[in-house]
């Protein structure tokens, strides 16, 4: 499903960093690098709402708004239930959509807010967060247990980012969005969702191509969200074989967020692929014509012990900017 928007901008965008340790490439241009995990709360869950808060409130200061001036939040986050979000929506007090599409959540929810926005005079947050002490804890183990890590695991990236949608004129327009399906194979891996999201992935990148019936040359930067090392590897022959068609200008975000390479696969989580966009794809002014692609891994815990083979979707915004 292809939509096409006539005035949706992303006028400002507020982010924050916490696992600058880990020395991500764009720890330089983030609006806040806090280094905290606990960011003096009791929890990390209560830190990663902490952070979505955050940057909430960054944003709409930044644009010289209050929450009042904003009609609709949209968030999601990687916590049962979506917890961070909840949290932060309530100290926000916004009319509030709860989202997940698991890393594919921030894409998923500009898709929305775009239609929202639209033909309107409508003003949007889109919001997400992710923690990697909390990941851990959630899908695998918790990190104090050591537990021995797979070469096709990520590290979820700590931190928030939120932006605002309206219909004033920016540098970036959002001029379409397509919605995935959700895709499973047989794969039941849940140390390497990267090869699990790659077929979604291909297919909403085939699809949005097909619908505008455009070349995927057409696009200066196809960036994908988190499919790491091996992924990534995986959707190019899928589109090679499957459709014929060789992407010579897609980049991962989790392949390229750290520095030190040997960060096993990459990057993940909710915040890898808007931060690395926003806050270094951009920063180059370099690309014009941006397709977008946010990946998410479907599973849960409960899916896991049901051995259940992994589902995943994902979405694709289709961006012009102007330097």
């Amino acid at each position: 499903m292809t939509n096409y928007y006539n005035n949706v901008y992303i006028n400002n965008k507020y982010s924050l960093l916490a696992s600058t340790k880990m020395n991500p490439v764009i720890k330089d241009n983030v609006d806040l690098n806090i280094d905290n995990y606990y960011l003096n709360e009791k929890t990390i869950e209560l830190a990663e709402s902490k952070y979505q808060e955050l940057t909430i409130e960054g944003v709409i200061k930044k644009e010289g708004l209050t929450n009042l001036d904003i009609d609709l939040l949209i968030s999601g986050d990687l916590q049962n239930q979506i917890l961070a979000s909840t949290l932060a929506a309530s100290k926000a007090s916004i009319p509030t959509l709860g989202i997940y599409s698991a890393c594919a959540s921030f894409i998923e929810g500009i898709c929305i807010g775009s239609m929202y926005v639209n033909n309107s005079k409508n003003k949007v947050i889109v919001s997400s967060s992710s923690h990697n002490l909390v990941s851990e804890k959630q899908f695998r183990f918790p990190v104090e247990y050591g537990s021995i890590r797979k070469r096709t695991n990520t590290c979820t990236a700590s931190g928030s980012i939120s932006i605002l949608l309206s219909n004033k004129k920016s540098s970036i327009k959002v001029e379409s969005s397509t919605i995935g399906k959700v895709v499973q194979t047989n794969h039941k891996d849940t140390n390497d969702m990267g090869s699990a999201m790659a077929p979604s992935c291909a297919e909403v990148i085939y699809k949005h191509l097909k619908d505008t019936k455009r070349n995927a040359n057409y696009y200066d930067l196809i960036l994908t969200g988190d499919l790491g090392e091996f992924g990534g590897k995986i959707v190019f022959e899928y589109l090679k074989r499957k459709y014929n068609i060789v992407l010579n200008n897609m980049v991962d975000s989790g392949t390229c967020f750290y520095k030190d390479k040997n960060i096993y696969a990459g990057a993940s989580g909710p915040v890898c692929l808007p931060l690395y966009l926003f806050d270094y794809i951009l920063k180059l002014k370099k690309y014009k014509k941006i397709l977008v692609v946010g990946t998410g891994s479907l599973h849960s815990t409960l899916s896991s012990n049901l051995k259940v083979p992994i589902p995943s979707v994902s979405h694709a915004v289709s961006l012009e900017v102007i330097y």
